[in-house]
């Protein structure tokens, strides 16, 4: 494994780990009956500005390079806010094990819209790795043992998980000559502007005081995951990101285990392990060519 290589894998299981604090935080949080809008604008916000007062600080620029700028904002009010929004509501209705490991079925869908846009053709490891995430899935949402999730509960981490999964892929295509850090500040003040006007609109916002130290932890392992994460992607490529993360789900489940007494059962160990194997096939199988290319070589 060459330098950048090394380095890419570092920020992103860092990365994951940032994530798996957020769940458990989330997962509190949501338990707490605290809307989505709510607990996520203030999340994102918080991150938004840990990330500018650090580029502030590093006198580095603030704003992502002309031409992306746009892009980059909008990748927090609609992509990230989404997302976020669709996992959150589901850790109300589902532990934090469960609803990690359904969501964590989307390396799989990066896959396959990876192999329908290049048109490569998959590889008999591939199709093994997306068997294994699909049982995997689905023995999660049976449900049994110590991990709950209602059929809401169900849907919205599947949704969550499909809409991360557009959203690395854009990342990957659609930046390229803006650095991480501003990515991340970007995305994290758009998700925030996103979620806090929808809370305001709607009439419902509101700061829960008694919750401030899992709010600025909430924030703070957000920008720290962003960080990480652009960073990543941007070194590795989404496939191989993607894969990196699901370390998240490791990260959480025990998280979760020592700071929520939330147990998992051994069926869905076993689901889990199936998902997370399926990711690392994926991580780990050469790209094959696309089916134009085969098709013209001699």
């Amino acid at each position: 494994m060459d330098r950048r290589a090394l380095v890419g894998s570092l920020f992103g299981a860092t990365a994951a780990l940032s994530y798996g604090v957020t769940v458990v935080i989330g997962r509190e949080l949501a338990k707490a009956r605290l809307p989505p809008a709510d607990a996520l604008g203030l999340r994102f916000g918080i991150a938004g500005v840990a990330l500018v007062a650090f580029l502030l600080v590093a006198r580095r620029p603030v704003l992502a390079e002309p031409g992306e700028r746009v892009r980059v904002f909008l990748f927090g009010a609609v992509g990230y806010a989404v997302e976020s929004a669709c996992f959150y509501s589901g850790l109300a209705r589902g532990t934090a094990a469960a609803v990690t490991l359904l969501f964590y079925s989307y390396p799989a869908v990066v896959t396959v819209a990876d192999l329908m846009i290049t048109r490569r053709r998959p590889a008999p490891q591939l199709i093994l790795a997306l068997v294994l995430a699909a049982g995997g899935a689905g023995v999660i949402a049976a449900g049994s043992g110590n991990v709950d999730i209602t059929g809401a509960g169900i849907v919205f981490s599947l949704l969550a998980a499909a809409s991360f999964a557009v959203y690395l892929m854009a990342g990957d295509r659609l930046l390229h000559r803006t650095d991480a850090m501003r990515i991340a500040a970007g995305t994290a003040v758009g998700a925030s502007l996103s979620l806090l006007t929808f809370a305001v609109a709607r009439g419902e916002f509101r700061v829960p005081a008694d919750r401030w130290w899992q709010l600025l932890i909430y924030g703070g392992a957000t920008a720290s995951a962003f960080a990480f994460m652009f960073a990543a992607l941007r070194r590795l490529g989404s496939q191989r990101t993607s894969v990196l993360l699901t370390l998240e789900a490791v990260f959480a489940i025990v998280l979760a285990a020592i700071f929520l007494d939330e147990g998992l059962g051994a069926a869905q160990a076993g689901g889990g392990a199936a998902v997370l194997a399926a990711a690392v096939i994926i991580s780990l199988t050469p790209l094959r060519p696309s089916v134009g290319t085969a098709a013209e070589a001699p």
